[in-house]
């Protein structure tokens, strides 16, 4: 099933989905590429945006000292998707069995200064997503990367197979 913006929309986790403590919402929005700006201006590249159906895009945060960032592109077909998707995570990177069809490690800076991070690329069938999770520095916080990385996958695969997502970390 392709997800255009409606369902796009739907798989974005929203605040009650997140751990307690990243559970403010800053964004929760799915665009059509009608205006392909929007596409670019949530970071992915002209080619992604060139061939993609709908992307959408989430923010959490403490409000403090966390923030996690989930971005999705969904294209036609998981073979335009494969044909984008770059990166190849390695078991110390991604772990053994992780989610999604493809994933990918990546180290993360925060735009403010003093913040840091982590974040992973994962596809999904026709859906590639970015989950992102930045900390400030001096911050003692969990690292719930890779639960909130699984949770987003088990929400793309449900709305690909005509399900609700109630993939939830609570």
């Amino acid at each position: 099933m392709v997800l255009y913006p409606e369902l796009l929309e739907g798989v974005l986790p929203r605040g009650i989905n997140m751990p307690p403590d990243v559970s403010q919402e800053r964004t929760v929005k799915a665009w059509d590429m009608s205006d392909p700006f929007i596409c670019q201006s949530e970071e992915w590249r002209d080619d992604m945006c060139a061939k993609a159906v709908a992307v959408g895009s989430g923010g959490y945060t403490d409000l403090d000292s966390q923030e996690v960032v989930v971005r999705l592109i969904s294209f036609d077909d998981p073979t335009t998707a494969d044909a984008m998707f770059e990166g190849e995570g390695t078991v110390g990177e991604v772990g053994q069995n992780p989610p999604g069809d493809e994933i990918d490690g990546y180290e993360a800076m925060s735009p403010a200064d003093g913040w840091g991070g982590r974040g992973f690329n994962v596809r999904q069938g026709a859906v590639i997503a970015k989950v992102e999770y930045g900390w400030a520095e001096d911050s003692e916080v969990s690292d719930r990367l890779m639960d909130i990385t699984k949770m987003v996958v088990e929400r793309i695969r449900q709305a690909q197979s005509g399900d609700n997502p109630t993939a939830s970390l609570r």
